[in-house]
């Protein structure tokens, strides 16, 4: 493959990636979840492509996959670790530190993967063709310990200065 076929494979790529998030933000707003950040790496998580916040303060995050390749690879994070671990959060000086959301999900295009391939604690939502998405496995409750305060403003800090300075703090 020619350098020139590769970076537009990898802008086409980065672009259904980016139409899957922008949809899904969407989707998790008209479900009540605010605030919602992407691309964000909070409190002691790695870094997260979608997470959000539900009414009842639960922490989830979404991992967008669009090529079988890309879904494989997540699991050499230490995300996936801690969760087999079942090493949540933790406290230093006081403070709660957050390693995982209480619900993680993986997003794919439309039978990318099956839901036998999913980790029995993730969920995984198919987004269809028309831009509607699918629960095709809900996720299993990693822990019951709800975001904080201090966590969520955090997370609205985030959210303020990709709005006022467009990056990420």
């Amino acid at each position: 493959m020619s350098r020139k076929s590769s970076i537009n494979k990898i802008k086409r790529d980065n672009s259904k990636s980016k139409n899957i998030e922008a949809a899904l933000c969407m989707y998790l707003y008209l479900k009540g979840h605010s605030p919602i950040s992407t691309h964000i790496t909070i409190s002691e998580m790695q870094e997260c492509d979608v997470i959000s916040i539900s009414k009842s303060n639960y922490i989830y995050e979404y991992e967008i996959k669009i090529s079988k390749a890309d879904y494989k690879k997540d699991f050499i994070k230490e995300k996936h670790t801690h969760i087999i671990n079942e090493k949540y959060t933790k406290t230093r000086k006081g403070e709660l530190v957050y390693l995982l959301p209480n619900y993680f999900n993986f997003v794919t295009p439309k039978d990318l993967i099956s839901i036998e391939e999913v980790p029995d604690y993730a969920g995984l939502i198919y987004m269809n063709e028309d831009g509607t998405f699918e629960i095709v496995k809900k996720p299993k409750l990693l822990h019951k310990t709800t975001a904080n305060d201090l966590f969520i403003r955090k997370l609205a800090h985030n959210l303020s200065c990709k709005l006022i300075f467009n990056k990420i703090s």
